[in-house]
């Protein structure tokens, strides 16, 4: 009877073993791939930023350029309150992602910040940074990664409203500015009221984003996250509006640092032309998402067509856009590529 005993615990222990064996075995496998993704996608950031820095050097001789302005009184001002509206800028996409994922579970600042600032990393290199809720979904666990694609959905459906609604201001400007002669005053008018409309019908569809749950039901294959669809029906309106307005703010962030930039380039600037082109820069940009090509370039074409319509020296605006992007993106992904180590992607944390 003992010695059945003993063989009965032996077993267990053996089984005991196997199991942590298989566990520590698991575990290193999902270190060591977390690991390499890291370094992957770290690399590639840094290597995409490098390589633009060099094309815009070769194309734009921006160290000769910032040399020449590098004297000027104005400098330091329009490079602190850049800087400032940079961290500003992220500091607002922190708070509203919080809002959001805290409708439905709790997450720390912490959690939060790194979410969003290794989530630039990863959408860098991808075209208009559709890659951002990447390295936001991951900085959650992983059963609360799915819920988390879709409140990230809801976010950039937050910000390209905000950018729509500011991109119909300055098209109405552009009409306004451009219309009046080539198609008359009634005809101008009638086109202004058209483009105000298509704002108005894209505010309500952004308030009812409800009708999502019951749209994506419809499809058999997605019948299965019905529960998980149920976030967009649980969203309330009060956190809609904050998540809007939040949105707002950003993009102001965004016409403030191309104020801040020409500024500095520019000895007498033409401030409404300037606004109207970088709203419509940055509201062309949102409306081609989907273009095969990096943001940076997408973006710098648009605005050397809005811009020199209004005769602006394209070579200024080429700087301009590319000093933007300096400041606002690429250094936070860089610092994203060292906040990106400092968790686990296979690893359930909150």
């Amino acid at each position: 009877m003992l010695n059945i005993s003993k063989l009965r615990l032996n077993k267990l222990i053996d089984s005991i073993a196997s199991i942590s064996s298989e566990q520590n075995s698991q575990r290193f496998i999902y270190r060591v791939t977390g690991l390499v993704v890291k370094l992957l996608v770290s690399i590639a950031a840094v290597y995409y930023i490098g390589t633009r820095i060099q094309s815009a050097e070769s194309e734009l001789a921006l160290a000769q350029f910032f040399k020449t302005i590098a004297g000027t009184s104005r400098l330091p001002l329009a490079l602190s309150l850049s800087v400032v509206l940079m961290m500003v800028n992220w500091s607002m996409e922190v708070v509203k992602w919080k809002v959001l994922i805290n409708t439905q579970f709790d997450v720390k600042w912490k959690t939060a910040f790194k979410g969003v600032i290794s989530g630039v990393t990863f959408g860098i290199f991808s075209p208009n940074r559709l890659g951002e809720f990447v390295g936001r979904v991951l900085a959650l666990s992983p059963e609360r990664r799915l819920s988390g694609s879709l409140l990230s959905f809801v976010n950039g459906l937050a910000q390209t409203l905000a950018t729509f609604s500011f991109g119909v201001i300055g098209l109405i400007y552009f009409v306004q500015y451009f219309g009046s002669e080539v198609f008359g005053v009634f005809a101008t008018l009638a086109i202004q009221l058209t483009i105000l409309s298509s704002l108005v019908l894209a505010v309500m569809l952004y308030f009812r984003v409800d009708f999502l749950s019951n749209f994506l039901q419809r499809f058999s294959f997605l019948r299965k996250y019905h529960t998980y669809f149920d976030v967009f029906e649980s969203l309330p309106s009060s956190i809609l509006h904050r998540i809007y307005h939040l949105s707002l703010l950003r993009f102001i962030t965004f016409i403030l640092q191309y104020i801040l930039v020409f500024y500095l380039i520019l000895d007498d600037p033409e401030w409404l032309a300037i606004i109207g082109a970088s709203v419509l820069t940055l509201f062309s940009t949102t409306l081609v998402p989907f273009l095969p090509i990096p943001d940076i370039l997408l973006r710098e074409t648009i605005a050397l067509s809005y811009f020199d319509l209004f005769s602006f020296d394209l070579y200024i605006v080429s700087v301009a856009v590319f000093s933007v992007w300096i400041i606002n993106v690429a250094l936070p992904a860089l610092f994203g590529a060292v906040v990106l180590f400092t968790y686990r992607i296979f690893r359930r944390w909150s």
